[in-house]
């Protein structure tokens, strides 16, 4: 296996999937939380606001996959030195959570909309260019049973995101402690350069 980096930095390839997912998911929450205003100011523009939101989902679980395997052969560095007991549980949980989320978020919104009964006539492309696949797991249904599912997933989609939502605020405000607080040069070991 191989060893922590020792200069207590991440490597620049997992800066870079860590901003690039940050980034989408980031925007994502941010546009998926005015759907409603949107919908009610400008439904106009709604489709593509939610073409888009689809695609970048999808981005982000590649991305996510992708940090996931480059985490496999390049583990982080070591904890900062001086963390609590408490710090590091709370840290190790809230980043094994995040990682999750980051995954189920995405995947519940791709499954609410393979349910949709409204897909067959309506495929989908990535950034309205790239043709992409629905999940074939609700085809033989019912129209109403595909409305089951896409209410369900739906809601599933939408409260992963609020708790995603909450480990953000955690895992920012850590942090910004350790940061401002502790005096720990935190921001550069996600950051690049040497």
């Amino acid at each position: 296996m191989p060893q922590s980096p020792t200069n207590g930095r991440y490597s620049s390839v997992a800066v870079a999937l860590h901003w690039l997912v940050a980034i989408g998911i980031g925007y994502n929450l941010w546009q998926g939380l005015g759907f409603d205003s949107l919908e009610a100011a400008h439904p106009d523009r709604l489709r593509a606001a939610v073409d888009l939101h689809k695609s970048i989902g999808i981005t982000v679980i590649g991305l996510v996959a992708m940090r996931v395997l480059w985490k496999i052969g390049h583990p982080a560095p070591a904890p900062l030195p001086g963390l609590k007991g408490w710090e590091r549980g709370l840290s190790t949980g809230v980043h094994h959570t995040l990682y999750l989320l980051m995954a189920v978020v995405p995947l519940a919104g791709w499954l609410h909309d393979s349910a949709w009964k409204g897909a067959a006539s309506h495929p989908m492309q990535l950034y309205g260019q790239i043709p992409w696949f629905r999940l074939p797991l609700f085809g033989a249904l019912t129209d109403a049973g595909k409305d089951w599912w896409h209410d369900k997933l739906g809601a599933a989609h939408t409260l992963t995101a609020y708790v995603l939502i909450g480990l953000l605020v955690l895992h920012v405000a850590g942090a910004l402690k350790h940061q401002f607080l502790d005096g720990q040069a935190q921001f550069r070991r996600m950051w690049f350069g040497k």
